[in-house]
């Protein structure tokens, strides 16, 4: 029997709108948090269900010269895509057939967070937690565009549908021009070297042709396609260390030079594409680069130790204290930052995070948490 996923389904409620009740200039239409407004309304609480515009998932249609509707019908669309990313099957659900409609809602403040998620109705199956979860999300990645009554943003409360529907998975990913099977009955092997891909790398990577006295020490992560012909290609790649482009160009004449070594995956008895992760560990062998490797390895150990006790509520401190020696003495790690900066983002060290995963982005060209440091680097405002 084949493996069940989710396909899943939203349907938005826009609230009704009302007419404005005193003349004024229509809100500009924006992504960013609306200025402040004026001080004989910062007292107000309330919670509206009606206004004027209804507060809007951030999407770049915000920039087009276009109607309110226009930009909420697209908004609507990204919305879908961001729940649709973050709902996740609950397996319980999955495991018992059951399928339905979770009710969340939610109040969008007058700066544009999410606040106050709640489960209105659940299906049963852990959907309507599943729902919530996704939403809760917001609270740290999104800024809306507020609702507005008579130009002025207000507080508004958003009550959001989510449908959850059992349907067979495809088997496939489609990353650029390839058809990449995630789903395989059996998997790529390579052949060279008596099978032992890390010994054959191994063997073929070798330092750069540079000056090797700037003891340069890192790691680099690519990911491969192993097309069913043998051939192989280079998909992505992650300099966590900025190495460089003469590293880089080593990586990948070692993988792309595999070619002809490789059994492609199988699906169903066809050979298909496949996706394969492989990592290159760069260490110079100058004598005097020795303290170098040898402070890298603390800090790999340190860093692996870290894991663990950041994993458990009781020992987080410590964990994080075993991180900072890592990156004190790799800086410009970017694995290191990515580690800590999420380690501090889970515990609310929002400066902290931010610092760690902007540094991240900068060194390893990675994009991952673009969607974040806008609310993570934001200056804290008082409402």
């Amino acid at each position: 029997m084949k493996p069940i996923v989710a396909l899943l389904l939203l349907f938005f409620l826009l609230p009704l709108y009302v007419a404005a009740q005193e003349e004024g200039e229509a809100p500009s239409d924006t992504t960013a948090a609306p200025a402040r407004p004026p001080a004989a309304v910062v007292g107000d609480t309330t919670i509206y269900s009606f206004a004027d515009e209804a507060p809007r998932f951030p999407s770049p249609c915000e920039r087009y010269d276009t109607t309110a509707v226009a930009k909420a019908e697209c908004a609507q669309r990204y919305l879908l895509d961001y729940i649709y990313q973050r709902a996740i099957y609950p397996v319980e659900a999955r495991e018992e057939g059951i399928s339905g409609t979770a009710v969340v809602a939610f109040v969008v403040e007058r700066n544009g967070f999410v606040n106050r998620p709640e489960v209105l109705r659940d299906p049963g199956g852990g959907l309507g937690q599943a729902a919530l979860l996704a939403v809760i999300g917001m609270q740290r990645e999104v800024l809306w565009r507020p609702a507005f009554r008579d130009t002025t943003a207000v507080r508004f409360r958003v009550v959001l549908p989510v449908r959850f529907r059992l349907e067979d998975p495809k088997p496939y990913v489609v990353i650029d021009r390839d058809t990449v099977y995630t789903d395989l009955t059996k998997a790529a092997t390579f052949t060279g070297n008596g099978g032992n891909l890390v010994g054959y790398f191994d063997e073929k990577i070798t330092y750069p042709d540079i000056a090797q006295d700037s003891c340069a020490t890192g790691q680099l992560d690519i990911q491969l396609i192993i097309q069913p012909n043998g051939l192989v290609k280079v998909n992505d790649i992650i300099d966590y260390n900025d190495l460089g482009v003469d590293f880089t160009s080593r990586a990948i004449d070692a993988a792309t030079g595999s070619f002809g070594q490789w059994i492609a995956a199988e699906y169903e008895g066809r050979k298909v594409a496949s996706a394969y992760d492989v990592t290159f560990n760069f260490t110079p062998t100058d004598p005097g680069c020795q303290y170098v490797v040898d402070n890298y390895a603390r800090a790999l150990t340190a860093m692996q130790e870290a894991q663990l006790l950041v994993s458990d509520s009781t020992t987080i401190d410590q964990g994080l204290v075993k991180m900072d020696e890592a990156v004190e003495l790799f800086p410009r790690d970017g694995r290191f930052r990515i580690l800590r900066g999420q380690a501090r983002l889970d515990n609310n060290q929002l400066p902290g995070a931010c610092e760690d995963l902007s540094l991240a982005r900068n060194i390893s060209l990675i994009d991952w948490y673009d969607g974040v440091l806008p609310l993570i680097c934001r200056e804290p405002t008082e409402e």
